[in-house]
C-alpha cells in the first residue's frame, strides 16, 4: 500500500517545519501560524508549484461553492460541485506522473470534509483566510494526519508556549524520525536480504508472501514514523493533532485493525462514506463496501485496489462472522484470552498480506 516515505522532499519539508517552529513562538501570538503559512507556501512553491498553485485554486474555489451556496439557499448543488472538481483533479494529478504533487491525497480530504461539514449544517462556511490557515500547516502537509478543521482551530485557539508540551513534541519527533529511518529502511534492509536467502527455495506464492508481510511491517515503521514526525513538529509549534496510529498490530481481530490503523482516513471514510452509503441503502454491508473501496482509490487508483477492496471486506465479513458464531456458541467464553491476543495479530498479518500474492499469483492481478 503506498504511503509516505523518507525521500528527499519529505526531509525538506521536515527540515522546513523545523525553521518554521522558531517563528510561530518569536512572533506575536495572532500571526505566529501566519508564519507557519507563509513558510508552508514558500516551500511548497519551490517544491512543488503545481502543488501550490492546485491547493491555492482549490481553497479559493471551495471558499466561494460554500459562499454561493449559502447565497442561493443551494448547499447540496455547490457542495456537490466543489467535491466533483476536487476528485476531478486528485484523479488528474495521479495520471501525471511527470509532475510532482505533494500532499495531494491529504489537502483533497480535507477540504472535502470542510464542504461535506458545511453542506450538513456542522460548521459554518470558513472564509478564504481560515481555509489556508487550516490547509497550509507545513508538518502535516505531505503525511498527515487528515485532521479536522474543527480541532485545528479549538488547538490554535488554546494555543499557548509550553516548554514541556515542546519538549515532549521534539522527542516524539525525533524519535518518529528514527523509526521511519533506522528501523524503517535500515533494518527492514537487513531482513529482506535475510528472508531472500532463507526462501531461495520457496514456491513462488510463498515466496511473494513472505515479501509481502515484511512490507507491512516496514509500511506501519514508516508511516507511523513519519506521522509521529508530523505530530511532534505540530506540537513544537503548540498544536495537538489527531493521532494517526493506536498499536494496530496488537488488534485481535481485522475490524479492530482498520479501527487502530490510518485512523484519520477511517474516521474519515467511515462519516462521509459508510455512514451515508449505510443511511440511504439501510445495509451496513453496502456501506462497508463503499468505505473499502474509497481507502483503496485514496492510495491508487487501478484493478488492483478494487480487488484489494474486495478482499478487505470479505476478511471483515469473515470476522464478524466468526465474532457472531462464538458469541452464540460459546456465550461464556471470554471475548480476550491469552491465545487471541497472541494469535490474533498473527492472523492479522496473515490476511493484510495474503492479499498481493493471492491476486498476483490466483488471479493475475498485481500492484502498479
Amino acid at each position: 500500500m503506498g504511503a509516505p516515505r523518507v525521500n528527499t522532499n519529505v526531509a525538506l519539508l521536515i527540515l522546513a517545519s523545523l525553521l518554521a517552529t522558531p517563528l510561530a513562538w518569536l512572533l506575536p501570538r495572532r500571526w505566529g501560524l501566519d508564519a507557519v503559512v507563509a513558510v508552508t507556501a514558500l516551500t511548497l512553491a519551490l517544491l512543488s508549484p503545481f502543488s501550490a498553485l492546485w491547493m491555492t485554486a482549490a481553497i479559493a474555489s471551495a471558499a466561494l461553492a460554500m459562499k454561493l451556496g449559502d447565497a442561493f439557499s443551494r448547499r447540496g448543488l455547490f457542495a456537490s460541485l466543489g467535491a466533483a472538481g476536487l476528485l476531478a483533479a486528485l484523479v488528474l494529478s495521479r495520471s501525471r506522473v511527470d509532475v510532482l504533487w505533494i500532499g495531494g491525497a491529504y489537502f483533497t480530504l480535507r477540504i472535502l470534509h470542510v464542504l461535506f461539514d458545511w453542506w450538513m449544517g456542522r460548521l459554518a462556511a470558513p472564509g478564504v483566510a481560515r481555509l489556508v490557515r487550516y490547509n497550509f500547516f507545513l508538518p502535516v502537509l505531505a503525511t498527515g494526519p487528515i485532521n479536522r478543521i474543527q480541532h485545528f482551530e479549538r488547538q490554535s485557539e488554546r494555543r499557548r508556549w509550553d516548554p514541556s508540551a515542546f519538549y515532549t513534541g521534539a522527542e516524539r519527533a525525533l524519535f518518529g524520525l528514527a523509526q521511519a529511518t533506522v528501523l524503517g529502511v535500515w533494518l527492514i534492509s537487513h531482513v529482506e536480504r535475510a528472508v531472500a536467502g532463507a526462501t531461495r527455495e520457496w514456491p513462488p506464492f510463498l515466496q511473494d508472501w513472505s515479501v509481502s508481510v515484511i512490507d507491512w511491517i516496514q509500511l506501519y515503521l514508516n508511516f507511523a514514523g513519519l506521522s509521529s514526525v508530523a505530530l511532534g513538529l505540530s506540537l513544537m509549534m503548540g498544536l495537538r493533532l489527531e493521532e494517526n496510529f493506536n498499536s494496530p498490530w496488537t488488534a485481535t481481530n481485522l475490524i479492530a485493525f482498520w479501527t487502530r490503523w490510518h485512523m484519520t482516513l477511517s474516521f474519515w471514510c467511515r462519516d462521509y462514506v459508510f455512514n451515508p452509503v449505510t443511511a440511504l441503502t439501510r445495509s451496513p454491508l453496502a456501506g462497508l463496501a463503499a468505505a473499502m473501496l474509497a481507502i483503496a482509490l485514496w492510495h491508487e487508483i487501478s484493478t488492483y485496489y478494487l480487488f484489494w477492496a474486495l478482499w478487505q471486506v470479505t476478511g471483515i465479513v469473515i470476522t464478524r462472522g466468526w465474532r457472531t458464531w462464538s458469541a452464540n456458541r460459546h456465550p461464556d467464553l471470554p471475548t480476550a484470552t491469552l491465545w487471541s491476543r497472541i494469535l490474533g495479530p498473527i492472523a492479522v498479518l496473515g490476511w493484510l498480506s495474503l492479499a498481493r500474492p493471492t491476486l498476483a499469483h490466483v488471479f493475475g492481478i498485481a500492484p502498479l
